[in-house]
């Protein structure tokens, strides 16, 4: 990332665990530590991609940016403001700022709701008054979005998926906001539709001048749209770098994994350790040590630091 380009979100050793219960009276038997120490930065007019198998806590950090839920500790700094332990009050201003796109269109949007009524609620919060100009707001974001305007009066279930996720952007922009988390946009569209959305974020973001925190699984994806990448694993990030040389040049095993399982990909890492090489995860030491063919003693003594190991380049390995 332009070290010039100012920073919209910062996030620094961000934690959350959930606690696990058992049992028929469902007592509390340990926890779960979904986000453990995650430190990411976005800056301005750009895109954090944060990539992951499913589990590894990427959703629960954005949750936690947006206080949908709330963090054991950590600090998250929203243009230049600590909002950590700001409550529900004082962070309802800044809320407007911060949007989301949610995986699946059709359940965020309210089916007895037309799509205009879905939008006009944030055009209303944008502080637009008049009812002729809330109208004309939302007929200009679905046109923004590439919907006609006669769609602002049908229900969600007349579109397809597509369209659904374009209303989606639709009302998330209604609010005029800064920073918008996407949270696998795509993954429930079909591949013909998924190029058509992305080249849309990029449009918006080109003209509005948005900043992106990008969530996904699928690479191809995050190196078309991305600047910046983090690689998180079990609530940790492994590794981070600009996508150019995280796709060119990736370091951690984690990442050679994900690379290799691209299709078409050149990498030749193993998926797995062969059978009788199975380790189990150290409690105190690497949280990759039972998935990976270089672990050494020193893997199973401490997690590893985030190292940076070239301009821009961040590496959690004793490798």
């Amino acid at each position: 990332m332009n070290a010039s380009t100012p920073t919209i979100l910062e996030v620094r050793d961000l934690k959350k665990a959930f606690a696990v219960r058992r049992g028929f009276l469902q007592r509390t038997g340990g926890a779960i530590r979904a986000v453990d120490g995650v430190d990411l930065e976005i800056r301005s007019n750009q895109t954090l991609g944060l990539v992951g198998e499913s589990g590894c806590g990427k959703s629960t950090v954005a949750r936690l940016i947006l206080r949908l839920l709330l963090p054991d500790s950590g600090l998250i700094r929203f243009e230049g403001r600590e909002i950590t332990g700001l409550d529900e009050r004082e962070f309802k201003p800044l809320r407007k700022r911060m949007q989301m796109i949610f995986q699946d269109p059709y359940s965020s949007l309210n089916p007895r709701m037309t799509v205009a009524q879905s939008i006009v609620e944030g055009v209303r919060m944008a502080g637009i008054k008049s009812k002729a100009d809330q109208r004309r707001r939302v007929e200009q974001l679905l046109d923004m979005v590439g919907m006609p305007k006669a769609s602002a009066d049908r229900y969600p279930h007349e579109f397809s998926g597509g369209q659904r996720q374009r209303v989606g952007i639709a009302r998330a922009l209604s609010v005029a906001p800064q920073l918008i988390l996407c949270d696998e946009p795509i993954s429930a569209l079909d591949v013909s539709i998924q190029a058509q959305i992305i080249n849309l974020l990029k449009d918006l973001q080109r003209d509005l001048g948005l900043s992106y925190l990008f969530i996904s699984h699928d690479l191809n994806v995050v190196s078309y749209i991305c600047d910046y990448v983090c690689v998180m694993y079990r609530g940790r990030i492994m590794e981070s770098a600009p996508a150019k040389v995280l796709f060119e040049s990736a370091r951690h095993p984690y990442t050679l994994k994900l690379l290799a399982a691209i299709p078409g990909s050149k990498e030749t890492v193993p998926a797995d350790p062969p059978i009788g090489q199975k380790k189990s995860v150290p409690a105190a030491g690497c949280a990759f040590f039972d998935q990976c063919l270089e672990g050494n003693e020193k893997c199973l003594e401490r997690p590893p630091a985030l190292l940076e190991v070239a301009p821009e380049h961040f590496v959690r390995c004793w490798g």
